[in-house]
């Protein structure tokens, strides 16, 4: 982050509230712009980020998410996290293997709002998802997060 800063001196390191309370303010060299839930950042070209907070989901309290309105990506962070060699983007199932992961490395913050967090983000319609671990997903993302959703429901229960 802070090779970032020095090598771009325009940029600006911008998160939501939690995270530059807790680890932002104290690491990076230059303040960090504090997002509020929703709160839009126009980064030209057409493109606008939706800062959204999603506090444990998947985990960590400062976790959250942005929106590329203009494409319809939501970047997912290390939700769907996903195992083994794929292509780059695909339009096939990813919440199996999101599901396989899950169970193998039980990285989630499970917790009664995490089904409904997911579901307030399929409101989106996301056309797009990006993976921070395993490939890109173009489909019916919000039909992916509600199906994420009713697993973690179901992980709740059992």
């Amino acid at each position: 982050m802070n090779e970032w800063l020095r090598i771009a001196p325009r940029s600006e390191i911008a998160h939501g509230g939690t995270a530059c309370m807790v680890s932002l303010n104290d690491l990076a060299d230059r303040p960090p712009q504090m997002l509020a839930d929703n709160q839009i950042i126009d980064v030209g070209q057409g493109r606008r980020l939706r800062y959204l907070d999603t506090p444990h989901v998947p985990h960590g309290w400062e976790a959250g998410l942005f929106y590329e309105e203009a494409s319809g990506t939501l970047l997912c962070g290390d939700l769907f996290t996903q195992l083994g060699d794929r292509p780059a983007l695909v339009s096939d199932d990813i919440v199996g293997p999101a599901i396989a992961a899950e169970d193998m490395f039980k990285a989630s913050s499970l917790h009664p709002t995490m089904g409904a967090t997911l579901r307030r983000l399929a409101e989106l319609q996301p056309k797009r998802l990006g993976l921070m671990h395993g490939p890109s997903y173009e489909g019916d993302g919000a039909a992916a997060l509600r199906a994420l959703a009713a697993d973690y429901d179901r992980r709740l229960v059992n």
